[in-house]
């Protein structure tokens, strides 16, 4: 801004001809642009999808999970691995703070690509292509696309979400043919038993200690609890499972402290009533309540049974 006013009457001077020049290239420019942007809509066929459906965090994670244990083919770091049929849909979750599951795909096919959040707001931002839209709980984002390079891509998320937003990283990887598979280390990968999956009606009675713990490890990897709960004794953002059974730990139960032992109750009680009795020391991290059938119950507390 000028300190001085200008002349009076300078808006009735003539523009000099080299100015006038650059205002008609400009003007000029601006309409090119502007028709590109409709064109580009149009025809460059790199615009996002409109389509979306009503949904919420429960139905969306039952759709995730029922898609993961049909497409399952391994693990990746404790991420389900799904290879889905070309021109199929895909469903992908995110949750605090995980993307689920890792997408194998095939270069030059088309899919249907569903994506919605289990909890809060996230950032999906696929590296390199810097592909970026906002998830939401509550909506699931339809995408029609078809990956043209094979490689290795990072999901990464660029909407704060909490203590762990750091280390929400998924992945896509895109591959040319089956031979691929060996560059990733997922040629080796083995489907998960059928004891690993099961439905509220099935009776499971009469399955052994190591039945029930192999299950309860498939829920606690599809469920998203390895994102916090680790089980290799380190405690970042929950506690480990490492041990937990039996153990005497430390509560806090609407600010008032007690020693309690860790057993089948208190399991079920933590994951139900996640905000009821908080271990000491996690009290600022909140635990996402996850829905459980009975049969996941019984399963993942084996498995945490499992973890001397």
């Amino acid at each position: 801004m000028s300190l001085i006013a200008p002349s009076e009457g300078w808006f009735k001077k003539r523009v000099a001809k080299d100015e006038r020049m650059w205002i008609i290239i400009s003007f000029f420019v601006c309409i090119f642009l502007f028709a590109w942007m409709v064109l580009w809509h149009v025809f460059g066929k790199q615009n996002p999808s409109s389509t979306t459906y009503k949904t919420n965090p429960i139905e969306f994670a039952q759709l995730h999970d029922e898609y993961v244990k049909r497409n399952m083919i391994g693990m990746d770091n404790g991420i389900p691995v799904v290879k889905p049929e070309p021109g199929s849909d895909v469903v992908l979750m995110g949750q605090m703070w995980r993307w689920s599951p890792v997408l194998v795909l095939k270069k030059d096919e088309w899919y249907t690509l569903h994506i919605s959040s289990k909890d809060l707001l996230h950032g999906f931002s696929l590296q390199p292509s810097n592909m970026n839209f906002q998830v939401y709980p509550d909506y699931d984002y339809v995408l029609k696309f078809k990956p043209t390079a094979a490689g290795e891509n990072k999901i990464i998320c660029n909407e704060y979400c909490g203590i762990g937003h750091h280390g929400m990283i998924g992945k896509i990887v895109v591959i040319e043919d089956d031979a691929d598979m060996a560059k990733y280390g997922y040629d080796k990968m083995k489907a998960p038993a059928k004891t690993t999956a099961t439905n509220t009606s099935e009776d499971i009675s009469n399955w052994t200690e190591e039945q029930l713990a192999s299950a309860g490890e498939m829920v606690y990897n599809l469920k998203g609890c390895n994102a916090c709960h680790k089980t290799d004794g380190t405690s970042e953002i929950g506690p480990s499972f490492k041990g937990l059974y039996g153990s005497k730990i430390k509560v806090n139960e609407g600010k008032v402290v007690s020693e309690i032992t860790v057993d089948d109750a208190y399991v079920a009680s933590s994951i139900l009533e996640p905000q009821k009795q908080i271990a000491v020391g996690f009290e600022k991290i909140p635990m996402t309540k996850i829905e459980l059938n009975p049969n996941e119950m019984k399963q993942v507390t084996s498995y945490i049974k499992s973890l001397r």
